[in-house]
């Protein structure tokens, strides 16, 4: 089986990109810096609804590049990662895989994704991530920081300044400044196509683990191929598009999918009804849950219940995650 990892909530806690505009923002005395990049995710999921041409989920990095790559070095991006924790059992799922069959997809900047993937041991060439060009600077940042200071007036209301975003960013910003391409929405399914050419491996051999806007592509589209999509500790847009979603403290609790795959359903749909559900583990997985005190809530996606699925899940992304939970 092949398998393809989110980076950012599934692999590590941190959102880089918004502790990379937070470090911009003590750089220029603005401690709401962290803020800004919230509202441009909340934009980034506007703009996802509506469908808007040529736009892909976690396209917010594609937006702010320019302010990031013409205020933080290389050198400072990576002091930022460095700094990042791994989600709890990452590293020792990672660890109990075959490493020729994990990749990544993520959204992240490449200082970010090598940097997290080199401390899991995942094979820098399995890593899909987003290339940040070189800008000099970003033309309307006066003009952006208005519509934030709007923004934050209208009880950071985003659909108050939908309309000054879309002027800022599609009209008046010379398309230079949009030219990253960002690893989220299809081009993460484009990885998950093309790994399944190389490794001449049906799709329906895949577990793709995602967590939120950025991952309903891929989610979505193993699903469908009936691979084994997981939303882990995801929100509303993540849950709906997977076919099992897992709530846990730890990526440890994808452990016995594992195991149990292609049949994961069986595993599952004991788990739910059975009383004593540890019973159902292997001994080393027994004691490992036993020792980390993990519990996971596995959920079938099939129409029903939803409302109670996301509030799992987004209770374990908050515990997790913490700030870092809120965004989308």
């Amino acid at each position: 089986m092949i398998f393809v990892f989110d980076l950012e909530g599934p692999l590590s806690p941190m959102d880089h990109a918004a502790e990379a505009m937070r470090v911009i923002g003590k750089k220029l005395k603005r401690p709401d810096f962290f803020d800004l990049f919230q509202m441009l995710s909340l934009y980034d999921d506007e703009l996802t609804i509506e469908k808007y041409p040529g736009y892909n989920p976690g396209d917010t990095l594609r937006l702010i590049a320019p302010i990031v790559s013409s205020k933080l070095t290389d050198k400072e991006l990576k002091k930022i990662s460095e700094k990042a924790t791994l989600t709890p059992g990452a590293k020792d799922l990672i660890a109990s895989l075959d490493k020729k069959n994990v990749y990544v997809a993520s959204t992240s900047y490449q200082q970010h994704a090598y940097t997290v993937a080199k401390k899991l041991g995942i094979r820098r060439k399995n890593v899909n991530c987003t290339k940040l060009p070189r800008f000099k600077e970003f033309p309307l940042f006066d003009e952006l920081l208005e519509i934030f200071k709007k923004y934050k007036k209208n009880k950071s209301d985003i659909k108050a300044v939908k309309a000054d975003l879309d002027s800022l960013f599609w009209k008046k910003l010379p398309k230079k400044y949009l030219s990253t391409k960002v690893c989220g929405g299809q081009r993460k399914m484009d990885v998950v196509k093309r790994v399944s050419r190389q490794r001449r491996m049906p799709i329906s051999d895949f577990i793709v683990v995602g967590d939120s806007i950025t991952d309903i592509n891929m989610l979505s589209g193993v699903n469908l191929a009936s691979g084994l999509a997981v939303s882990f500790n995801g929100n509303q847009y993540s849950a709906p598009k997977a076919n099992l979603c897992v709530s846990a403290m730890s990526l440890m609790a994808l452990r016995p999918l594992v195991r149990t795959f292609p049949e994961w359903r069986h595993f599952v749909r004991e788990w739910s009804v059975i009383k004593y559900q540890l019973s159902l583990l292997r001994p080393k997985e027994f004691a490992y849950f036993e020792k980390h005190k993990i519990l996971p809530d596995y959920d079938e996606v099939i129409g029903e219940g939803m409302d109670e699925i996301i509030k799992r899940q987004k209770e374990m992304r908050v515990a997790i995650r913490k700030e870092y939970g809120k965004l989308t």
